[in-house]
């Protein structure tokens, strides 16, 4: 039999088949019984499915033959799966399953015989055969209908409960780990609570109170709630249970709601008011006194039911009238359920406090949260009530920071009732926020004088105003109206000083990226960066500035808020800074607006005030949009050079900001191309670096012609030859990033440095980490630089043959660890896939090279780095092979760097390294296995916790794998 074209026939023709014989129709679809094929399983529950829907009359082909054919369905209840994940079957067990679930709901009468088996496989010890039965129930009951299942309500519920009130034993529904086990329950909890809710919302009868009183008056149910109302006890299973049923119960319709709540709610609020001597009407927050007892079985059944009043409430959308009691109950008891609540948040939750009573804060607060985000239009409280709820939580941010726990908890309360009064379009209720919450939380931040820790008060700022983005624009506005008045007003003392470049740091690298992923709003952050920029332009502010040290925090919020601007938002910008730049400067701003400056112009003296211009404007270059016009370009290339040939490293920031991204600027004439100014420039940083190389420039000489004549020697002033090596550096990166040729002057030069004095060479060697790594500070997305795809992999391919035959052919020990150093930066930067295609080429030089570095304290973070390449060549079979054509020399190098004393994660991935290779040929490793036993042994008494294990794991494994 065909099932596929059966099947096809049945969707496509419907009208043709009800014209068949029962008889054959009944053939067709007893024959699943011979099929064994996954697939044409599946086709066949689909055939069965549409069939039985096809014939939906009494006595017709549905109700003749469904006890047969579901007899021939079940069989196959529960799905298993004895194939492998590599068979290729083209059908998955989850498919499977949901085929035959669909077959099972085809039809009502299919009822009498689906129902009694799926409750009997919900006894089954096997977690998948109840999770199947939950899901399989869930389904039919929706499908079956009220009528049918009204005659199932007392079994389902009977089961359901078993299921709910089982999984708070210790039995384990897995014979797998702990941690599958804890999954299956997580997931058989989770199925059965959903039954149980289509249960009570889809089975009806006359008597509407069938599932309430099924549940209510259940004994097991009513011992139960007596139970955990009687003593204090902590949160189980058993609790969750309980608390589950009674929120389903009371969540499912205004009128079960009802009935929970005259059954239970009174009493249960009643006890909880009774202990601990809560019957007090006298509310003090901050001094109040931590109760001895705490009933908190009453505490958490009371708040799981006002979870599913405001769930009624939500759903209702038009109010709760008057009339409905449960609204007259809950509305008798309010002023008592917030007066328990705020009694609770006076309990000091110390370590030393039970689990029980930080439960019971927690349970507090999640109560005060649902009270205060009941919608508005139906909400039973009245402004009062709610302004005391976010006085409470308002009280604890302000004096309970000492528990980092209970603070940010009640933090995010204070978020989620802001963000509630905002979705819900309550605007009473944000107003009220504005003035009780947002006013007070954003006054922590205007004072530098506080006894609460900064970083605590502007968190509490920022994640306040993540509630809505008119909170956040009043705290933005806010902190830059504290910055800009703190800056203008520098009193002197270093605690304010670190306190103005903290709230810039919150500003700049909190407040604005969420503003950007929340729709914008860069108007701020220009309107921020014209402010800070007609502070820098008043010479006293300038100077206070500079004496407390806060240029570097204000130069990297600069970068920040003009990153996030518009084009045309940063033309005002640059604009407005250049203006002021030129207005203050001591240097010659004319000569430098037309032409490339001579030697002689190129050294005036400038003052500490000119740098600190420079820097500030060098971030608005950096942060700048390559669309972005620039005004006074050529003054901008001439001022950035005379600061960078005095080792100036943010005038280099801006030089290779300028050269990534305008280097084909058709701005410049014929005359001045970028290039060639470029060239100048080079040429310049070169023979200062080293007056008498010979390096000759490409076409230097032709651009410098009438400019400048950097072949001589220039005054001891221009500044440090390692400042100006790094600024170089700066600007190959730039360069190297568009994909620009000239990036390899610079490198050629790097690599002719490393071969000159100590100091020199170091630097040139560290010159390439800038080229290769990436930056926070420059050249970056978030800075809008250009960057052409696989640059690092050009850049590695290309230097890598050079560094290796300056490798072989360097003898002196010295020289050879610098070009070391250089050639692990140019290495640990590269894609890892790049490295290792050509591992048979560099594994060797890169295991001596850890081995060499690894002496000295100052490469710790190279070392790391490149271990880290060498663990991504474990994960990948080509550089496996080549690792274990080498595998001596390298474990021998392992064995050292699992003592490495300088860093922690070097020893620990050391071992893990060891690890990996336990996995490879018996025959290549196995003579190695004493080496790595006695490190892994010697690692045992390591300082560190994290390698100590490490090296418990390595150890077994290397005695599991060759015993």
């Amino acid at each position: 039999m065909c099932f596929e074209i059966f099947s096809w026939i049945l969707d496509h023709y419907p009208e043709a088949v009800k014209t068949m014989d029962d008889e054959l129709l009944y053939w067709i679809c007893q024959s699943i019984d011979e099929e064994k094929d996954p697939e044409c399983l599946k086709l066949s529950f689909h055939v069965v499915e549409v069939v039985m829907k096809l014939f939906p009359d009494p006595s017709g082909f549905a109700d003749q033959f469904a006890s047969d054919l579901f007899e021939i369905l079940s069989k196959y209840f529960p799905v298993y799966f004895t194939h492998g994940a590599g068979d290729n079957l083209g059908v998955t067990r989850d498919e499977l399953s949901r085929a035959l679930m669909h077959a099972f709901c085809a039809s009502p009468y299919f009822e009498p015989f689906a129902i009694p088996l799926l409750l009997d496989k919900l006894s089954s010890s096997l977690p998948l055969a109840k999770l199947d039965s939950l899901k399989y129930l869930d389904n039919c009951i929706h499908c079956y209908g009220a009528d049918r299942m009204v005659t199932h309500a007392s079994a389902i519920w009977f089961k359901l409960k078993e299921v709910l009130f089982s999984l708070s034993s210790d039995q384990l529904l897995s014979s797998g780990s702990p941690k599958d086990a804890e999954n299956n329950k997580n997931q058989i909890k989770s199925e059965a609570e959903h039954c149980l809710k289509t249960a009570v919302t889809y089975i009806h009868s006359p008597d509407r109170d069938i599932f309430i009183n099924l549940i209510l008056l259940d004994e097991d149910i009513v011992n139960n709630i007596h139970s955990v109302t009687t003593e204090e006890k902590s949160i189980d299973s058993s609790l969750q249970a309980l608390g589950s049923v009674v929120s389903i119960l009371a969540g499912s319709s205004t009128y079960l709601c009802t009935r929970v709540f005259q059954a239970h709610f009174k009493r249960l609020v009643d006890i909880l008011g009774n202990s601990a001597g809560f019957d007090s009407q006298h509310l003090s927050i901050a001094n109040g006194s931590s109760p001895a007892a705490i009933n908190y079985g009453a505490l958490y059944l009371s708040v799981q039911m006002l979870s599913s009043c405001r769930e009624v409430a939500v759903a209702s959308r038009e109010g709760v009238p008057a009339e409905e009691s449960w609204w007259l109950i809950l509305e008798e008891k309010l002023d008592q359920i917030i007066h328990l609540f705020g009694k609770l948040l006076t309990i000091d939750c110390q370590p030393t406090q039970s689990a029980v009573r930080k439960e019971c804060v927690s349970c507090a607060v999640k109560g005060l949260l649902i009270l205060a985000t009941i919608p508005e239009q139906c909400s039973l409280l009245l402004e009062n009530a709610y302004e005391d709820i976010l006085q409470m939580l308002t009280l604890v941010i302000t004096s309970k920071y000492e528990n980092a726990h209970f603070w940010r908890l009640s933090l995010k309360t204070l978020t989620s009732i802001g963000s509630s009064a905002v979705e819900l379009h309550a605007s009473k209720r944000e107003m009220v926020y504005n003035r009780i919450v947002v006013d007070k939380i954003i006054c922590l931040a205007e004072s530098c004088d506080a006894s609460m820790p900064l970083n605590l008060r502007l968190e509490a700022c920022f994640e306040v105003g993540t509630a809505s983005v008119n909170y956040m624009l009043r705290v933005a506005r806010s902190l830059e109206e504290t910055v800009i008045r703190n800056i203008s007003q520098v009193n002197g003392s270093i605690e304010c000083a670190d306190y103005v470049a903290c709230l810039i740091d919150c500003y700049s690298s909190r407040l604005l990226p969420w503003f950007f992923t929340s729709g914008g709003l860069n108007e701020l952050a220009l309107s921020f960066a014209l402010r800070l920029w007609d502070e820098i332009g008043d010479l006293v502010t300038l100077d206070r500035i500079i004496s407390e040290g806060l240029l570097e925090s204000l130069m990297m919020g600069m970068k920040l808020l003009v990153g996030v601007c518009t084009e045309e938002q940063q033309s005002l910008i640059v604009q407005k800074a250049c203006g002021i730049v030129s207005s203050m400067l001591s240097l010659p701003v004319k000569a430098l607006t037309h032409h490339l400056l001579s030697v002689d112009e190129l050294v005036p003296a400038h003052s500490v005030q000119d740098t600190a211009l420079v820097c500030m404007l060098s971030s608005v270059i950096v942060g700048l949009w390559p669309q972005t016009p620039v005004p006074e370009m050529m003054m901008m290339i001439n001022l950035f050079s005379v600061f960078l040939l005095n080792g100036h490293i943010p005038a280099a920031h801006a030089l290779a900001s300028i050269f990534n991204k305008y280097l084909q600027n058709s701005e410049f004439s014929h005359e001045i191309k970028l290039d060639k100014i470029l060239d100048v420039i080079l040429g310049g940083c070169f023979s200062i670096v080293l007056p008498s190389s010979n390096l000759k420039m490409s076409r230097s000489s032709a651009a410098t012609s009438d400019n400048a004549d950097f072949s001589d020697s220039l005054p001891g002033s221009i500044g440090s030859k390692i400042d100006i090596l790094c600024g170089l550096a700066w600007i190959g990166k730039g360069l190297l990033m568009r994909g620009d040729e000239k990036v390899k002057e610079i490198s050629m030069f790097l690599l002719k440095c490393l071969s000159s004095e100590a100091s020199l060479a170091s630097a040139a060697a560290d010159a390439f980490h800038v080229m290769m790594g990436d930056s926070e500070v420059c050249l970056n997305k978030k800075f809008h630089a250009r960057i052409k795809f696989l640059y690092k992999q050009r850049f590695f391919s290309i230097l890598m043959p050079i560094f290796l035959s300056k490798i072989k052919e360097t003898s002196e020990l010295t020289t050879k660890l610098v070009i070391y150093r250089a050639f692990g930066h140019i290495i640990s930067n590269a894609p890892v896939s790049a490295v290792i295609t050509e591992a048979h080429q560099i594994l060797l030089v890169m295991v001596d090279i850890l081995a060499k570095l690894s002496v000295d304290n100052q490469d710790k973070d190279l070392v790391y780095s490149l271990l880290l390449v060498l663990s991504g060549m474990l994960m990948d079979e080509k550089g496996k092979e080549c690792i274990v054509e080498n595998i001596r020399i390298i474990i021998s190098v392992l064995a050292q760097l699992v003592s490495y004393p300088h860093m922690m994660v070097v020893r620990e991935t050391a071992l893990q390294c060891f690890v990996a290779m336990s996995s490879f040929p018996h025959s290549k490793v196995y003579r190695m296995r004493p080496q790595v036993l006695q490190a892994a042994i010697k690692a045992l008494d390591d300082k560190k916790r994290a390698v100590r294990q490490e090296a418990v794991r390595c150890r077994q494994t290397w005695q599991s794998s060759f015993a």
